[in-house]
């Protein structure tokens, strides 16, 4: 069994039934809502866990642009929707939303285009199945260096900026590490809390 292979194993039921499902089943007035003072939103962490796997997939693993920029070189993006995916959300921010205030939160809220960052969350999973697609080009065990790291927290705005101490947490990741923490792991623990918040919500799932 390779990589590919096992990735494809967790990764389609992450989206064909965890993720997929909440965008019919979900109101979206309940989308917005934080059911307590120290939870987020559905939408919240729909939008953190997509802008983790649009960072993790395509600048740490594959060296390309991310999907929130739009329209990318290479085979593996050619399923691009090319535009400027923060605009079209009504966003003003780039960083993986770690260290949000709550209050910045509430803003995210109350801004979100949801029909868009759906949009985003699909161009998101296109763009990580054409890279896996053609994972046998990636050195998977090549390491994450601290000045790839900087450019791409720091320099590109992926870091809130009360996220100094993020370059701490990738400092020797491989980029296999990167591919199965930020678009399997890290998606499913964020699924887990958007199961708590939708039963503090009276949702329940068919």
């Amino acid at each position: 069994m390779d990589v590919a292979h096992i990735f494809l194993e967790r990764y389609d039921p992450l989206y064909n039934f965890w993720l997929g499902g909440l965008w019919t089943e979900v109101p979206a007035d309940l989308m917005r809502v934080r059911p307590h003072p120290q939870l987020n939103s559905i939408a919240w962490n729909l939008w953190h866990l997509t802008r983790a796997e649009d960072v993790g997939v395509n600048r740490f693993v594959a060296g390309l642009p991310q999907v929130l920029d739009g329209g990318a070189t290479g085979d593996a993006a050619a399923l691009d929707v090319a535009g400027d995916w923060a605009q079209r959300m009504n966003i003003p921010w780039r960083y993986l939303s770690t260290d949000m205030t709550l209050t910045e939160v509430d803003e995210f809220d109350a801004r979100i285009d949801l029909a868009a960052l759906q949009g985003y969350s699909q161009a998101v999973e296109a763009r990580t199945r054409a890279v896996i697609a053609e994972l046998d080009r990636f050195d998977l065990d090549a390491t994450l260096d601290e000045p790839f790291l900087r450019r791409v927290l720091f320099d590109e705005g992926v870091a809130h900026p009360n996220s100094a101490g993020l370059l701490q947490n990738y400092l020797g990741w491989t980029k296999s590490k990167a591919l199965f923490n930020l678009a399997l792991t890290h998606a499913y623990q964020h699924v887990g809390e958007i199961g708590v918040i939708a039963t503090l919500l009276g949702i329940t799932f068919d």
